[in-house]
């Protein structure tokens, strides 16, 4: 499995982070690469929604389920299908209405662990890095300017 992490502060209230990473609906606005959001079935642990990403020009769809919900302070979502995932969300106040978030990816590159880890080494991992930084950008810009 690999793995990635960044973290960011953004000026809003951990609550404010919370409810746009719950809004899975219009996360292809700001996170790279994740091209739909579909059949949302709700925002509590065991509701899910499918997706379709694209990662090194492929597309990739897949349901996420959410694992662990406590509202304002942790989100853990976990993906199966075409690709394996999990990303945990921690969010803390710092400062006077600013949120950390911080944001650990795991996941399994298609293609066997031979082949997938290898090209995981190579490209996969770096790229995916640039893109977890920018989709944080994202996030920060989309959020700071309401």
């Amino acid at each position: 499995m690999s793995h990635v992490s960044h973290e960011v502060t953004i000026n809003v209230s951990p609550e404010q982070v919370f409810a746009a990473l719950l809004d899975v609906e219009h996360a292809p606005e700001w996170m790279a690469n994740l091209e739909e959001v579909r059949n949302v079935t709700g925002r509590s642990v065991g509701d899910s929604f499918e997706w379709t990403f694209r990662m090194t020009g492929l597309s990739f769809k897949g349901k996420t389920v959410f694992a662990i919900v406590v509202p304002g302070r942790h989100l853990r979502e976990e993906g199966s299908g075409d690709l394996t995932n999990a990303w945990d969300w921690r969010l803390s106040l710092v400062g006077e209405g600013k949120a950390l978030v911080q944001v650990e990816i795991d996941y399994v590159v298609p293609g066997g662990e031979l082949i997938g880890g290898l090209l995981n080494k190579l490209f996969v991992e770096r790229q995916n890095d640039k893109d977890l930084l920018q989709s944080l950008a994202n996030l920060k810009q989309r959020l700071e300017r309401k």
